[in-house]
């Protein structure tokens, strides 16, 4: 059995749709289930295979929803959760005291990005690697560095951040 007939079978499977019709907002049920075939279409077809014949898709398939819906570092998440803030009036008047609160809050945001390079050039591109991929295990696929190694390395960093922005 081939990638398109394993990914076929698990798409046309009721407990992929079952799973699937359990994520929140409904409207996005779709797009979620299109971003999840394009992942697992793009995964290089012998670890597919090898994680079909191991009993593993399943558990495989969910961990990939459950970052596309949960990381706020995934694609899906920065294109489809995000909530959007609308403008109105009541922000125009300074009427909104969250507008202040959210002000400090993106300072702290733009003192944390910029304050990745200056940490070691290895520790700075490991960081980077998350924002860009979302997870360990695709810094690991892409890079071959163990998803160990890049969790220790990214804990580390983002601790070293985290004090040196809050003091």
């Amino acid at each position: 059995m081939g990638k398109n007939e394993i990914v076929e079978q698990l798409f046309t499977s009721k407990e992929f749709n079952d799973c699937i019709n359990k994520m929140e907002p409904d409207h996005l049920r779709d797009d979620l289930r299109a971003e999840v075939a394009l992942i697992l279409l793009e995964t290089d077809e012998k670890k597919l295979i090898e994680i079909h014949q191991g009993g593993g898709l399943r558990f495989y398939t969910v961990r990939i929803i459950m970052n596309l819906i949960q990381s706020k570092t995934s694609l899906f998440y920065k294109l489809y959760r995000q909530q959007v803030v609308e403008i109105t009036d009541k922000y125009i008047a300074g009427e909104d005291q969250d507008f202040e609160a959210r002000a400090v809050k993106e300072d702290l945001e733009d003192k944390a990005i910029s304050e990745i390079d200056n940490l070691y050039w290895y520790n700075g591109e490991m960081v980077k690697l998350y924002l860009k991929y979302g997870n360990y295990r695709a810094i690991e696929e892409n890079t071959r560095i163990p998803y160990t190694s890049a969790y220790k390395t990214i804990q580390k960093s983002l601790t070293e951040i985290k004090q040196k922005v809050l003091g």
